[in-house]
């Protein structure tokens, strides 16, 4: 004769929570809860709860700007994850190209209008040109931190972009999405971004 158990939360006897349930899902701890994953070309990604339309990159984005920080094309995207979430992987990753020789870009990092000041970083080289991620984790749980990114809960729908900026008018990398040299030759080669969300539980 069939029988149906139903609980919360199974936990062991340290009191380590061993699997959790939201709606009728059930998930072990540092279990993936879902992970979308896209290049940016607009189109419409199916998440656990609901769906999102990915950034629509067409061209490269030059003239960054040595003074002003702008959002970074392709990395801007609202995204809520699923009730049992406690932390989520934000990854973004785009063709950077050189202006000058030695190419300096900084990066900010905003989750729902507040930099998330840690992550701060600074891209350099000698004639940079390479496809490269910029990642961060944000908890959930606990007493909100904007220097981590820490969210306290995280309910709604809130917008996640890295901004950029160069170093200055002689050490400029001055281009995403886009290549100093293809196939041999000095030929500039549109190379699309490409965005992942992950959540876990």
């Amino acid at each position: 004769m069939a029988s149906n158990l139903t609980v919360d939360t199974i936990r062991s006897s340290s009191g380590s929570t061993v699997l959790m349930q939201d709606g009728v899902r059930q998930y072990g701890p540092g279990q993936i809860i879902e992970c979308l994953a896209g290049i940016c070309d607009g189109q419409t990604i199916q998440g656990v709860d609901r769906s999102y339309t990915w950034p629509n990159v067409t061209s490269a984005q030059t003239g960054i700007s040595d003074t002003t920080y702008q959002d970074a094309t392709g990395s801007v995207i609202s995204y809520q994850p699923p009730a049992a979430a406690t932390k989520v992987i934000y990854s973004y990753r785009a063709m950077f190209a050189w202006v000058h020789d030695h190419c300096i870009s900084h990066w900010k990092l905003y989750i729902d209008g507040a930099e998330v000041v840690d992550a701060r970083n600074s891209r350099s080289g000698r004639y940079m040109e390479e496809k490269t991620a910029l990642e961060w984790i944000f908890p959930i749980g606990g007493t909100a931190d904007t220097d981590t990114g820490r969210q306290a809960t995280w309910d709604s729908l809130k917008e996640i972009k890295w901004q950029v900026r160069d170093y200055g008018s002689s050490n400029e990398r001055d281009r995403l999405h886009l290549t100093q040299y293809w196939d041999g030759s000095g030929t500039d080669v549109f190379s699309r971004p490409m965005l992942t969300i992950t959540a876990i539980a």
